[in-house]
């Protein structure tokens, strides 16, 4: 089986979010094939869950200070801290095409096993840790992930840690070790970065991410085809961009319980 492998490298954290979407709704549509996405956030960014409330997750003051963008995602699961150090990725499948299983866990396993491919041919151990559904190294998290399934289309979107700026993240987030092992007690104990694993010993990024995307057409048993985006999908992306940057959008579960909050009590 065929499919798209598309790298836009660093983009903005807004139109990310939007491109995904856009993405999906053509894959879902049967417009475009089912497609592996590389990005990298160009400007710091935390990338919020769809229900996740701002207020409850993120030091909104320090990130409006320090230009960090704030990212509702269109799909669930926790939040993350990202930045130019890291492969982001998106892997986009019709649902019920086969390549991805229907059930979430069954869809976590397999496109996971991709990382798990991945540290394997650069000579390391990896393994899903399905309670978080992560992927950890040497007992600590190298990638954290999030699903989500809409408009016929089912996305898995995750990180591939190569290095990390663990005291910006304690600065950014107000749980920075929520979505770690239990009894960790800084992120820098509950994670690890390829460049740690490789002991300081330097990559290329070119070649992780080629690895990588071996790494993932293993795991879906598929052959991935460098492309690009189509017209459709970038014109759609630009527009869904204007969502992700609006107040509305980025605050919408915050403000929808304030409005419960103050809503006047009947008796």
């Amino acid at each position: 089986m065929t499919w798209r492998f598309i790298d836009t490298d660093k983009i903005d954290g807004y139109y990310s979010a939007a491109l995904f979407e856009s993405i999906a709704k053509h894959v879902g549509s049967g417009e475009v094939d089912d497609t592996i996405l590389f990005w990298r956030a160009k400007t710091p960014a935390v990338y919020l869950g769809y229900h996740q409330y701002v207020e409850d997750e993120i030091h909104e003051d320090y990130c409006a200070a320090s230009g960090i963008q704030v990212v509702r995602r269109v799909l669930g699961g926790g939040c993350g801290f990202c930045d130019e150090d890291q492969i982001l990725f998106s892997v986009i499948a019709s649902e019920g095409g086969g390549s991805v299983p229907t059930d979430i866990q069954g869809g976590y396993s397999r496109v996971l096993g991709g990382l798990i491919n991945t540290l394997r041919m650069l000579g390391f151990n990896g393994k899903l840790e399905p309670t978080r559904n992560a992927v950890y190294s040497q007992g600590r998290k190298i990638s954290g992930n999030a699903q989500g399934r809409f408009e016929g289309a089912v996305l898995v979107n995750g990180s591939f840690l190569l290095d990390f700026g663990f005291d910006e993240m304690d600065r950014v987030l107000k749980n920075p070790t929520m979505n770690l092992a239990e009894g960790v007690e800084c992120a820098r104990d509950g994670m690890i970065t390829l460049s740690e694993l490789l002991d300081g010993a330097g990559y290329d990024i070119d070649h992780v991410k080629g690895v990588l995307k071996r790494g993932f057409e293993d795991a879906l048993e598929i052959e991935a085809r460098r492309s690009v985006l189509t017209d459709s999908e970038i014109e759609l992306a630009q527009r869904l961009s204007e969502k992700h940057r609006s107040r509305e959008w980025i605050y919408r579960m915050d403000d929808k319980r304030r409005r419960r909050r103050n809503k006047p009590q009947v008796h």
